[in-house]
């Protein structure tokens, strides 16, 4: 019965692939892996088939059942290099999958990138590496690059900036990952075939929410959304014509935003709500949901995957619980326990802050980290 369920289903999944080979090249290979995977999450194991994007009328190509992630960030400026190279170790310390670094930074920044992330390279040997000069439309280019945060709007030309790529996981220099990024990366099999990205809200409290108390521009949902961790299926936006839209709502509301880039993307998704998947808040934890109360039930129950230190929370005295995280990662080296030398520091100091909201739930910092070590001991992760 077995056998011929697995036959049943092969053959199902055959013309499932024959169908898609005959639709256009438009057709994204996200969307291929969605369907195929409605079709048997049995018969093809980890989305281990998709339709090339070079050649989606010719052929089928396997590749390796871990399916490489891509993870892009932007630097502009000296004073970020160090918080993103500590982004990076936690990114690379738990991601179990092959990992595609793509960072965009400034031409005098290029050398410094090459040489750090080439000796980590062959302390961990868990990553590859691009690095490029940071690259705005022509017209008006100054203006893109100083919207916000300096270059922070270069994520809104991501789509064009990477061509060759399907899809992405974007995130702001100030975020440390606190268990493997392929479970955050498992939430593109979680989108429908409308949606093209995936955020967290900006606030799960409307008493302290900025959009909904402050905003001269139209935005996403009921409190709008942080676009510091987001998920980019840019095969979905490049179809949808997502520079051209964002271009357009930037001449029309440029002076009632605030955020910059932010903005942009929350004024889009309000009129196109359906493109965007929204996941739970312990995918970017901030100072916000703990420093007046604890405001994220999912990182309450589960504890934080992503920790984001907006507004400087990495380095100031005022954000004690998130520098001490921030210190803890970026004083561990490659091939150190985990456990002692990154949870048992982060644990003994945080219990001395047990007098501040956000050290009142401290267990947020370290529950999924501790999980995360533990079921390292039984993997190849680097610090296992």
């Amino acid at each position: 019965m077995k056998f011929g369920l697995r036959l049943a289903v092969a053959a199902i999944s055959a013309i499932c692939i024959v169908f898609i080979m005959s639709m256009t090249k438009e057709t994204g290979t996200r969307q291929l892996r969605q369907l195929l995977g409605r079709v048997s999450r049995h018969a093809i194991s980890n989305n281990s088939i998709f339709l090339s994007h070079n050649h989606m009328n010719s052929h089928v190509v396997r590749v390796n059942s871990d399916d490489v992630i891509h993870l892009a960030f932007v630097v502009c400026g000296k004073d970020r290099v160090e918080e993103s190279l500590v982004m990076v170790k936690s990114a690379v310390l738990f991601t179990r999958a092959p990992l595609s670094l793509h960072v965009i930074t400034d031409p005098e920044l290029i050398a410094t990138f090459n040489t750090e992330l080439e000796k980590w390279k062959s302390d961990s040997g868990r990553f590859q590496y691009n690095v490029s000069k940071v690259s705005f439309p022509a017209d008006r280019g100054s203006q893109w690059r100083s919207l916000f945060k300096l270059c922070a709007a270069q994520r809104l030309f991501l789509p064009e900036m990477l061509a060759e790529v399907d899809a992405i996981l974007y995130v702001d220099t100030d975020t440390l990952f606190l268990r493997p990024i392929d479970d955050l990366w498992n939430f593109f099999n979680l989108m429908n075939s409308s949606q093209m990205a995936a955020l967290t809200q900006e606030q799960e409290d409307a008493g302290i929410g900025w959009y909904n108390r402050f905003a001269r521009h139209p935005y996403y949902g009921k409190l709008g959304v942080n676009s510091g961790v987001m998920l980019m299926n840019l095969t979905q936006m490049r179809q949808f014509g997502w520079t051209r839209k964002i271009t357009q709502y930037y001449f029309k509301y440029r002076h009632n935003i605030t955020w910059g880039d932010q903005d942009l993307i929350n004024i889009l998704f309000s009129f196109y709500p359906e493109k965007l998947y929204v996941y739970p808040c312990e995918w970017n934890f901030r100072s916000d949901h703990c420093v007046y109360r604890m405001v994220c039930q999912s990182a309450q129950d589960r504890g934080a995957s992503v920790v984001h230190g907006v507004r400087s929370a990495f380095h100031l005295e005022k954000h004690m619980v998130f520098k001490t995280v921030y210190q803890a990662m970026l004083q561990y080296k490659f091939g150190d326990d985990l456990e002692r030398s990154l949870l048992d520091p982060i644990e003994r100091n945080l219990s001395r802050l047990a007098n501040t909201n956000c050290g009142k739930v401290r267990h947020v910092f370290t529950q999924r980290l501790n999980e995360t070590i533990r079921q390292s001991r039984a993997s190849k992760y680097p610090g296992s």
